[in-house]
């Protein structure tokens, strides 16, 4: 067995560190504010393959069903390798809410979330009050949407 000159082998180490911390930096930054959406919206970044998107559906339906009465707007962009997918598992799971196909715009305004699911939620003037990455936490979550909202003349 051929041991690896151990100065080949630190500047290859180097050299591959050095090329995984290079990027472009409006994907890596986490946004501020997200603008150009009406009310407060929740963004739900999944697919049809991740089984922490499939298993918080049904909290997803209940926000949906509770608070888009009292002005929450909620939209799913979808991850999946293609549209086709992203229909069949919108009809199969009877998503309520609207789902988009991956968009680059969409996803560059977000600092291009490399993990799913991510939630993010954003108020009236584009303010982030929530970035959640993985499972939802549901009781900060209606906190943060119920405080959001006017819900004076609107409880769910």
């Amino acid at each position: 067995m051929k041991i690896l000159n151990p100065l080949i082998f630190c500047a290859w180490l180097i050299f591959a560190v050095t090329l995984s911390s290079c990027s472009d930096a409006s994907y890596d930054r986490i946004p501020e504010k997200v603008e150009g959406y009406p009310g407060v919206t929740l963004f739900i970044f999944h697919t049809s393959w991740c089984t922490y998107c499939i298993t918080e559906l049904p909290l997803l339906k209940k926000i949906h069903a509770e608070y888009s009465p009292c002005g929450l707007h909620m939209i799913g962009v979808n991850e999946d390798d293609n549209e086709k997918t992203m229909e069949a598992f919108v009809k199969a799971k009877e998503i309520p809410y609207k789902v988009v196909y991956w968009d680059f715009a969409l996803m560059k305004k977000f600092g291009h979330p490399r993990s799913i699911p991510t939630h993010f939620l954003v108020d009236s003037t584009g303010n982030i009050l929530l970035r959640q990455i993985g499972p939802l936490n549901e009781k900060d979550l209606l906190s943060k949407i119920e405080n959001a909202l006017d819900i004076t003349n609107c409880r769910p």
